[in-house]
């Protein structure tokens, strides 16, 4: 294995979350340039990032079908698995959507302004199901990526924002739809599309995994197993996903809510652009390192590339790159224009520790070590909370204690994977002992 290999291996996947963190993007520049602006990219936001909460149960199904399906036992019980959680997430929404759960949630927990609560409320209602197809989707991604096939989860993702980019335009063109309605609909019929996508260029890995009987010498996948592999690894996307709630109940108090819930999204989506190249390398290594050379190769390979992460999003906050991207891209409207600038250059690190956590993290699972993630997910939420309702006390302004929050938290939780899996190396050398290759 080369330098050159792995980075052909990664580079699919990177361009599939940089495809899918362009797709707020998209989004938000058409609510933009809709009536009632702020309200719309708060009310966005807010059904955005309450909607991926509701999901999580099933965003690591990515990594367990990939690490767990090796034969038509082990598959089949994974799909009844999927089909389960997926169930379970779509009443979650249906609850959320439906019933008083969301004044609830938004109006007396994050003390979300009642308006804001209203514009948010259809968008949730047509979202219903879009857990469920991110969940089938994910699963069979998966496979994919076990079997080798990366360039098809980026063709996936081009349907995806394509779709969701197209729906946007035309709706915002045509038609007299609320924003946060035309983001909602916007993402779910994306979602679809490239769902019914994923499931057909999956149908021949399916085929050789329906093929593969399960060997006489290895134990027969449980239930129980996959909940010990995959719980912590949901609750561990769980406790990430709350990070933003705590935020956005810390921004909710600030005099200029209406405007820092209104940036705040547009702050998310820079992020995650700029760190989807890190969220992408947790698969690789999860699929290539099983053997010693190939670990050292993949750790030089980290620590190029999240430092070239950081320094891309750092050079991108400090010039006049951010406010074209901003104002003739975007069109976001000008009294919004600094709190973003303010909380991307708050936050360049997260490039770098992203990285650096997809790393740990896929080592961890490999030692089969989940419940380390879990501890330090929770330790990092804990301490970005911490940060920022202090910082928010103390004088800070929300966006710039929100961006200061997430970057030290990040930070600890990095130091937590990096102890745990100094203590766990010898488990990981077990796992190149009893490596197989995928057939």
């Amino acid at each position: 294995m080369t330098y050159r290999k792995v980075f052909t291996f990664w580079l699919p996947l990177a361009l599939a979350w940089l495809l899918m963190s362009t797709e707020s993007a998209w989004i938000q520049s058409v609510i933009s340039r809709k009536p009632d602006a702020e309200t719309q990219l708060a009310a966005y936001g807010l059904m955005f990032s309450l909607s991926v909460l509701i999901e999580t149960p099933i965003i690591m199904l990515l990594a367990t079908s990939n690490a767990l399906s090796r034969d038509r036992q082990s598959f089949r019980l994974l799909w009844r698995f999927m089909i389960g959680i997926n169930c379970f997430i779509t009443a979650i929404a249906l609850l959320m959507a439906f019933t008083p759960l969301l004044d609830f949630y938004l109006g007396n927990l994050l003390n979300i302004p009642p308006h804001i609560i209203e514009a948010t409320r259809p968008g949730m209602k047509i979202m219903v199901l879009w857990g469920a197809f991110i969940g089938y989707r994910r699963f069979h991604q998966g496979l994919i990526i076990r079997f080798g096939n990366t360039r098809y989860v980026g063709y996936g993702t081009l349907i995806r924002v394509l779709v969701s980019g197209s729906v946007a335009i035309v709706l915002g063109a045509i038609t007299h739809i609320a924003g946060a309605e035309i983001g909602a609909l916007a993402l779910i019929l994306a979602v679809v599309a490239e769902a019914a996508y994923t499931y057909r260029v999956s149908r021949p890995d399916v085929q050789r995994l329906l093929e593969t009987p399960r060997p006489a010498s290895r134990s027969p996948l449980s239930y129980s197993q996959a909940a010990r592999f995959h719980l912590p690894l949901a609750a561990t996307s769980l406790i990430t996903m709350l990070v933003n709630p705590a935020i956005e109940r810390g921004l909710a108090s600030m005099p200029d809510a209406v405007q820092s819930l209104a940036a705040w999204p547009v702050i998310l989506s820079i992020i995650w652009f700029m760190r989807s190249g890190g969220m992408a390398y947790q698969e690789v290594v999860i699929s290539l390192n099983d053997n010693e050379q190939k670990h050292r190769l993949l750790r030089n390979f980290t620590l190029r590339l999240s430092a070239s992460l950081s320094l891309i999003m750092l050079l991108f906050a400090s010039t006049p790159l951010i406010q074209l991207y901003l104002g003739v891209i975007l069109g976001v409207p000008p009294e919004l224009q600094s709190l973003v600038i303010l909380g991307a250059q708050t936050a360049f690190l997260l490039p770098l520790l992203t990285t650096l956590h997809s790393y740990f993290r896929a080592l961890l699972m490999l030692s089969n070590r989940t419940a380390a993630i879990y501890q330090a997910i929770t330790l990092g939420f804990v301490l970005t909370a911490i940060i920022v309702w202090g910082g928010i006390a103390l004088g800070l302004h929300g966006i710039l204690a929100a961006s200061l929050g997430l970057t030290l938290g990040q930070s600890f939780e990095l130091a937590y994977l990096y102890l745990s899996y100094r203590r766990g190396k010898a488990a990981l050398r077990l796992h190149w002992q009893s490596a197989i290759a995928p057939t």
